[in-house]
């Protein structure tokens, strides 16, 4: 990049003495001067030197000063150059034009020696001005991309952290849709063992977006992490701790962290038996969790209750259902319900309910494809790619497989 300086003068006209004449007095005030007979000269000089001050005549062959202007505006974006016009003309359609053109000032001929001084130190303050800003903004750049590479391994980190696809345990399978809003994001879900009896399950939305959220889910998913390995908050002696005393532990322990009420989340958690299918769960401000059956009809399972995070006197109580052969349940945030089209119209819970019923005959991946595809349509998002949404998106579904023919005997 060129070293813009702005002691540098071109004078670009056709006539060599008055050129000769201007040239005399500038160095005399210590510019450094290069000299062009018309337009297609000054362009040539201008590519080849670090020129930021021109003044040009108005009236020349082959290319005239308002020409000259617009050229020079086309072809050296990427550093300002500051235009002075040399002309008798004083009419306000010709200064119009001449600043349309791109002119930064005028100048009336025969030039008065102190206008012509003041004239280019205004100048060169403008370029100044300019040079400072353009430093600026360079900075500003670099912060920005720093800060862009910064989210990118928050946002690969956090990636890390959700459970793989297609996860099974025992007889049940499970997969995800995850669509952030940005680079990174405040929804975070898992399925885990937490015996040989049974299975855990969570879906959490922080409230908000960016970093601040995404680090209470990875905060929140290492308290799940740490309550089966570590502290074991997730097991009573050799029983499992239900659902709404570890949504309590969870809340006093982040109202404990924290006295910002904005910092709040809500979930979904619960067990299931390996077994029989028998499950509770603890609903805490989430979107009430739906069991899709194989022929496509839905049940709602929960209560509602009160996000995590905002008073230490709240309580959660839980619910039970049962997971039979072949049926799905579904753990989703808002991001899904509250997805705009581009006329700002929600997806909504009905019509996501139906995207559930519609597919339900398909394998677990193909259902979950079909939504994606369908709310990248409801969205109008160019392809099925994950492209940013509005809200962050996520989708949990759990599936107890459907039994063997040998297992069926067995039942009955």
């Amino acid at each position: 990049m060129l070293t813009l300086q702005p002691q540098s003068v071109l004078i670009v006209d056709d006539a060599a003495t008055w050129r000769k004449l201007l040239s005399g007095l500038l160095q005399q005030w210590g510019y450094d001067v290069y000299e062009a007979e018309n337009g297609e000269q000054a362009l040539a000089m201008l590519a080849r030197h670090p020129i930021n001050l021109l003044l040009s005549d108005w009236e020349m062959p082959v290319m005239d000063g308002l020409t000259l202007c617009r050229q020079v505006r086309q072809q050296f974006q990427q550093r300002y150059i500051y235009l002075i016009l040399l002309t008798v003309r004083e009419s306000t359609d010709d200064l119009r034009a001449g600043f349309e053109a791109g002119a930064d000032d005028f100048l009336r001929k025969p030039v008065n020696r102190v206008e012509l001084q003041a004239r280019l130190h205004a100048g060169e303050r403008i370029l100044q001005l300019e040079q400072t800003l353009a430093r600026r903004n360079h900075s500003l750049s670099e912060a920005l991309q720093q800060i862009q590479l910064d989210l990118q391994a928050a946002a690969a980190l956090q990636q890390s952290i959700l459970p793989p696809h297609a996860m099974r345990h025992g007889d049940y399978f499970a997969d995800w849709l995850f669509i952030p809003s940005a680079w990174v994001s405040g929804d975070i879900f898992n399925v885990f063992p937490l015996d040989k009896q049974a299975i855990g399950f969570y879906s959490v939305d922080v409230s908000g977006h960016g970093v601040s959220a995404a680090m209470m889910s990875v905060a929140v998913a290492r308290q799940f992490l740490h309550g089966r390995t570590v502290e074991r908050f997730l097991y009573d002696g050799d029983a499992i701790t239900p659902p709404a005393r570890v949504v309590q532990i969870l809340n006093d322990r982040f109202m404990a962290q924290s006295s910002d009420v904005t910092s709040y989340f809500t979930m979904v958690y619960g067990v299931i038996d390996r077994h029989s299918g028998a499950g509770r769960l603890c609903q805490a401000g989430h979107p009430t969790p739906l069991i899709v059956s194989p022929d496509g009809s839905l049940r709602e399972i929960g209560e509602g209750g009160p996000p995590v995070g905002l008073l230490d006197t709240l309580t959660w109580e839980e619910v039970s259902f049962t997971l039979a052969p072949g049926e799905r349940l579904c753990l989703y945030s808002d991001g899904i319900s509250e997805c705009e089209n581009p006329q700002q119209e929600m997806l909504g819970a009905s019509r996501f309910a139906a995207l559930l019923a519609e597919h339900a005959r398909l394998p677990l991946a193909q259902q979950l494809a079909q939504i994606h595809a369908r709310l990248n349509l409801w969205r109008q998002s160019p392809d099925t790619s994950d492209s940013a949404a509005g809200d962050d998106i996520s989708l949990l579904m759990i599936e107890r497989q459907p039994l063997s023919e040998q297992e069926q005997i067995n039942e009955n």
